[in-house]
C-alpha cells in the first residue's frame, strides 16, 4: 500500500478516535460540560504559546543560527512545551491528553534523553581557515593534482 495512503488511513484513524472520545464524554458528562472543558484547554494552549511567544520566538533565532542545530533543539524544553501547547489548541482530548504530556518537565527531559539527535563529533585532524587563508583553485589544478594521486589517497590542495 502506498504510503499516502497509510498516512491518510491513519488521519482518518485518529479523527474517528477522537470523535468517539468526545461522544463519550458527551455521554458521560453532558454536552455543556464536554464543550467547556475542550474550550477551557483550548484556552490554556494559547496562553503559554502567548505566554513562550516572544521569548521562543528569540530562542528559536538562537537555535537556527547556530550550527549544531540538532543538539541545540534537543537540549531545548521550549520545543516541546511549544508542541504541547500547540496540541492544546487543536480541539480533541487525545490531543489534549498528549499535549499535557508534553508540559510535564519530567516527559520532556525522558523525550530528549530518547532523542538520537546530534551529529558525531568532527575528526581530530580538522582545520579551519578564515576565508582570507584559502583561495580557490582553477580546474586544471584540481584535475592535475587528481590524476598525480595515487588511488586511495586523501584529496588535498596545494599551499600558495
Amino acid at each position: 500500500m502506498p504510503v499516502g495512503k497509510l498516512i491518510l488511513l491513519g488521519l482518518l484513524g485518529f479523527v474517528m478516535a477522537e470523535v468517539a472520545v468526545f461522544l463519550t464524554l458527551v455521554w458521560v458528562f453532558g454536552a455543556f460540560t464536554t464543550i467547556f472543558a475542550l474550550l477551557a484547554t483550548s484556552a490554556f494552549g494559547l496562553l503559554i504559546l502567548a505566554r513562550m511567544g516572544r521569548r521562543f520566538a528569540g530562542r528559536l533565532a538562537d537555535i537556527l543560527s547556530h550550527r549544531d542545530f540538532g543538539r541545540t533543539v534537543a537540549r531545548s524544553s521550549g520545543l516541546l512545551t511549544t508542541i504541547g501547547a500547540v496540541l492544546l489548541v487543536v480541539p480533541g482530548f487525545i490531543t489534549d491528553g498528549i499535549g499535557l504530556l508534553l508540559l510535564i518537565p519530567a516527559v520532556q527531559q525522558r523525550l530528549r534523553d530518547a532523542a538520537p539527535v546530534g551529529r558525531s563529533p568532527p575528526a581530530s585532524r580538522v582545520l579551519e581557515l578564515d576565508r582570507s587563508q584559502w583561495r580557490d583553485l582553477p580546474e586544471r589544478h584540481v584535475a592535475e593534482d587528481r590524476d598525480r594521486r595515487p588511488k586511495g589517497a586523501p584529496k588535498r590542495t596545494p599551499r600558495p
